[in-house]
């Protein structure tokens, strides 16, 4: 059953030549070397990778209630109480039916409508190509008392996705978007002081602008994404675009002079501060002789006032007002995301009408994109360069906020503190103030999205420039506030001279209806001019994953999935080796999306799925195609084999997870140099399936890629970069040794290094875990099965095998690294030892700061571990074994009468299809080519080829990892597949299994074999021991 998704079908949008910027080549290796050194590796030292998955589970619970602890004093108001001088009444129960197609308004309370009871907040759909629809929400309320001077007014948090509001049938006004807040004036609509009055509210949904398909789209300024419903089949998948009264609505009587926003933007630098005051007049008159009162005042910590201010206030125009004031600021405390001091900013306005109070709370910080450091676009917190590491965040922050669970939105972002993060991305939308609120008191950056995904339709320019402005006022009092950007992974829709390019196409399917780049950009600068209205120091970043750069104005994005989505961005071995995908020149850049998905955990699964999803088929086995448009099925052939039961899908996906997790985000940190801003997609689920690619489920159970990325993101750490996973005894592979630093200052840095081998079935001594432990227990990355069954060996051990050994032999180098930076110290030139059959070599190294300093509280130092597998050199073949030359169009029929030559002799010939993908052989009147697959860095194996553990192959040629595959083995040929990746999408004739695609497959040809592959071999053989032992039959 085909499973495709936009998302997938987006992530193979690559840029075409022409549109290419020139891709960003590795940084120049230095010249230096470790030395060895006498001495002994040290004792204390933390590997993050040895400790049991079950184990770090039970910390984690341990850490978070640690964590609470710790930032409950940021969580404390100490600002005495605030009249406001507003009386406000909560309006949450409603009736709610969809309105039929071609109804009136004014039947909107027909005897026979069907309502159903709904409690505010309220989100449903339908989505996709149902979307357009409209709704009634319906209640009554008792009309208050309004004395002189006061106004009765209907406020609205946010509605989803235009609101038409009326008043005892009366239209009093409307609002498009689904974020920001509203509100009318309703005192002359409602009947007299205790009387009921019926509230309506008629929801408008439309389809987004990203569309449904190649044609369906809509006006709704909207990402791909929202907080989801709780439907299994419709609401938890990618939390689909639905409507509704998302957030609170409240009946207010405030003053006719009301004071409705505060915003104070500090300059750290001079010691003072912008205070703007926003104030409405409900009244038709221009009102003068009125008096403000500002301070402000500690929040989270007992002190003195910082800073008071008196003013009069002459006149007050009818409507919207806003008064600017500069204050002098002495003696703050700086917001950081370790230390998040807050204020409150409290404003009081008196005069003939009264008085009129209200509280905001602030912080003071300063965050800035340099426009003048070398690359541009620097990135400062308080004047010390910063780094942002963090993750995206769809619908779970959203949805504690709907559910009032304050203490679940807490969590969530202690989670994410807890795994060394200090920025969310919330993803294609702005979100609810409470949760802004919760990230300034918890010390959490955050950038916040204009919900625009891959286009903007003609019609919407004015309403989305609007839409910035409001999203701008809503989130720029609130400290955390680090960054705003505009549309997320924008996609061309210029025809080329290829017309089967995604642009071309889209030429036709959306030119007339969307934006083309130009007028995007158009669209850019007015929307960076709105923001400057209500933000002159915001930092913006116009494109996130942009598919079609570079913006013409600021900092690149740019998106990879190259471990899920296969070679997306940049094929894997490339960015382990330095490269970057084309970007703006002379920038720094920020990878705003990446990640692999993971099954959810067998609890959530058994708790949550429907029981349909986990029934097997009727041989017994279960396959991730049974949960609704899950990728997993698809796309997770390019990286681990094919399972057949539940615990072994959920442990292989999450291994792999872990793993992407881990390489990934050491190849960003390699590249500090350019890369200042990285977000794994995504932290945590809001619905069971709904993004699998989170770290951690809907029940907040972390999977083990949150504890990889939780090690990746140590501030400051060593990392080893080998592009050998393969060698033969005696080989020299040079190891690069990065020190990797996203503190604020300047470190001065030693490293250790030595090594180990491990020996099948055997274990050190006292060394605390067994590499070979159950499935369900470890974090363990290594797949290959041979792999999962070498224990460590002890020194001992190693000297009995006549083995050469690494402890009591260290390797040392110092190095300086500036804050916010990284850099190779230095290169390890690691000689492999000589065995007498294949081991395992461990690599281990630690990082000191000033001789004894550590970098952790139980005295021990972080340290890392990279495997390299080591084969004796052996040239002999196996017995009757022939290897071929490759493949030509004009050597086929000579290789064929060999074949038959061998094969009669009982022997077994090796077939191997080179690069001359149109050469094809006849054997047994059955041709042998070629066909084109996906291109994997991972091939599965039958149990006999295991073995050989095909995965993540060195191309000499190139210097890097390299794919194994790209062309499958085409014939009809009966043989049996050996090793082979997966059709993508679709089941195998016989059902269950995916069809396998083999790279090698083995035929019965008269009284021998032919052994046919189509693995990648050019700049490989040679150089990877297994793919060697593989073709000699070793």
């Amino acid at each position: 059953m085909e499973q495709k998704d936009i998302f997938q079908e987006i992530a193979t949008d690559r840029m075409t030549p022409g549109e290419r910027q020139g891709e960003v080549r590795p940084l120049p290796l230095p010249q230096r070397y470790l030395q060895e050194k006498a001495g002994s590796f040290p004792e204390k030292v933390w590997f993050g990778n040895r400790i049991p998955f079950r184990e770090r589970l039970e910390d984690f619970y341990a850490k978070l209630e640690e964590m609470r602890r710790q930032y409950a004093p940021f969580m404390e108001n100490k600002i005495p109480f605030v009249d406001t001088c507003t009386q406000t009444v909560e309006l949450e129960h409603f009736q709610f039916r969809y309105q039929e197609k071609g109804e009136r308004f004014t039947r909107r309370m027909r005897p026979d409508a069907g309502w159903e009871k709904v409690t505010i907040r309220d989100y449903r759909g339908p989505a996709g190509e149902a979307g357009k629809w409209k709704g009634y929400y319906q209640t009554q309320f008792a009309t208050p008392a309004i004395p002189e001077h006061k106004r009765l007014i209907i406020w609205f948090q946010s509605v989803d996705y235009i609101a038409r509001v009326y008043v005892n049938g009366n239209f009093v006004g409307s609002h498009e978007g689904f974020f920001a807040s509203f509100s009318f004036d309703i005192t002359s609509y409602v009947e007299p002081v205790g009387e009921k009055n019926e509230l309506t509210v008629e929801v408008w949904n439309d389809i987004p602008v990203l569309g449904v398909g190649d044609y369906l789209d809509g006006d709704k300024i909207y990402g791909a994404t929202g907080p989801g419903w709780d439907d299994p089949d419709t609401g938890w998948h990618h939390c689909p675009a639905g409507a509704g009264i998302t957030g609170r609505v409240t009946l207010e009587v405030r003053p006719v002079v009301y004071v409705e926003d505060i915003v104070v933007f500090p300059d750290i630098d001079r010691g003072a501060a912008q205070v703007r005051v926003g104030v409405m007049n409900y009244t038709d008159n221009v009102l003068t002789d009125y008096f403000l009162e500002f301070s402000l005042l500690p929040r989270n910590f007992t002190g003195d006032p910082l800073a008071e201010y008196r003013s009069e206030v002459k006149y007050i125009g009818a409507g919207k007002n806003e008064y600017r004031y500069v204050i002098p600021l002495e003696g703050f405390r700086l917001w950081s995301p370790e230390e998040p001091w807050l204020y409150g900013a409290v404003a009081s306005l008196r005069g003939e009408t009264g008085v009129s109070r209200k509280t905001e709370t602030v912080g003071i910080k300063k965050f800035v994109s340099d426009g003048q450091s070398i690359p541009k676009g620097k990135f400062y917190l308080n004047n010390s360069p910063v780094v942002l590491r963090g993750a995206n965040e769809m619908g779970h922050l959203q949805q504690c906020v709907m559910k009032k669970d304050f203490g679940q939105l807490r969590d969530d972002i202690l989670i994410a503190k807890m795994c060394h993060m200090n920025y969310y991305r919330v993803t294609q939308r702005p979100v609810q103030r409470e949760i802004y609120d919760y990230f300034d008191m918890l010390g959490m950056m955050h950038q916040c999205d204009l919900p625009l995904f891959s286009f903007l339709r003609r019609p919407q320019f004015a309403e989305a420039v609007k839409q910035c402005i409001e999203m701008e006022h809503l989130i720029r009092s609130h400290v955390s506030s680090a960054m705003v950007t505009f549309i997320n992974e924008s996609m061309s829709i210029r025809k080329n001279d290829d017309p089967d390019s995604p642009g071309s196409r889209r030429s036709v399917t959306k030119g007339h209806r969307h934006l083309l780049r130009d007028e995007l950009e158009a669209f850019f600068v007015a929307a960076r001019q709105a923001i400057y209205t209500e933000n002159p120091d915001r930092v913006i970043k116009n494109a996130e994953g942009d598919y079609e750069p570079p913006t013409m104005e600021g900092m690149p994005d740019f998106h990879c999935y190259t471990m899920w989505y296969s070679n997306h961005g940049q094929p894997l071995g490339k960015l382990m080796k330095g490269y970057l995908p084309p970007v703006k020149e002379g920038w720094k850049i920020g990878c705003g999306e990446y990640g692999a998905e993971g099954l959810d955990s067998l609890e959530v699964m058994r708790e949550c799925y429907p029981e349909a999803w986990l029934k097997p088929d009727a041989e017994g086995h279960w396959y991730p195609d049974r949960i609704p448009k899950a990728q997993m099925h698809g796309l997770h052939g390019d990286w681990f084999a094919e399972q057949d039961n539940l615990k072994d899908w959920i442990r292989e996906s999450q291994i792999h997870q872990a793993q992407a997790a881990r390489l990934m985000t050491d190849a960003f940190r390699r590249r500090a140099d350019l890369i200042q801003q990285t977000a794994i997609h995504l932290l945590i689920d809001a619905w069971p399936a709904g993004w699998m690619k989170t770290l951690v489920d809907c029940r907040r159970i972390p999977k083990r890629a949150y504890f990889a990325y939780m090690d990746s993101l140590i501030q400051v750490r060593m990392n080893f970069n080998c592009s050998r996973k393969y060698g033969y005894a005696g080989e020299e592979i040079p190891v690069e040794v990065w020190l990797l630093n996203d503190s604020g200052c300047d470190r001065e840095l030693e490293v250790t290094v030595t090594w180990q081998m491990e020996m099948p079935g055997t274990q050190i001594p006292g060394a605390g875990i067994s590499r070979k432990t159950p499935s369900t227990e470890t974090p363990q990355e290594n797949r290959e099965a041979s792999g999962r069954q070498w224990q460590q060996a002890g020194v001992a051990a190693q000297e009995a095998a006549g083995m050469e050994s690494g402890p009591g032999r260290i390797w040392q180098g110092k190095g300086s690294v500036k804050a916010a930076d990284s850099i190779c110290m230095g290169v390890w030139k690691l000689k492999l030892p000589q065995v007498t059959e294949p081991v395992k070599l461990t690599a281990m190294g630690s990082v000191s700061e000033g001789g004894a300093s550590t970098f952790r509280t139980d005295g021990r130092l972080y340290g890392e571990e990279m495997q390299i597998y080591v084969y004796p050199r052996v040239q002999e073949m196996a017995p009757g074994r022939v290897v071929l030359p490759v493949l030509t169009k004009e050597n086929g029929e000579e290789l064929a009468r060999e074949i038959t030559r061998i094969t009669g002799q009982g022997r077994t010939a090796v077939l191997l299809l080179g690069e001359d993908r149109e050469a094809v052989i006849t054997v047994e009147e059955r041709s042998i080519g070629q066909k084109k697959c996906q291109e994997v860095f991972f091939a599965a194996a039958s149990p006999d080829y295991e073995k050989y553990h095909l995965s993540m192959l060195y191309n000499e040629r190139e210097g890097y990892i390299d794919i194994l595959g790209k062309y499958a083995i085409d014939t009809s040929l009966p043989g049996v597949p050996k090793v082979y990746t997966y059709a993508r999408n679709g089941f195998s004739a016989q059902g269950g299994a995916k069809e396998k695609l083999p790279f090698v497959e083995e035929f019965r040809i008269g009284a021998g074999r032919l052994l046919v592959v189509s693995l990648e071999l050019e700049g490989r053989r040679g150089v990877n021991p297994n793919l060697d032992a593989l073709l000699l039959g070793i």
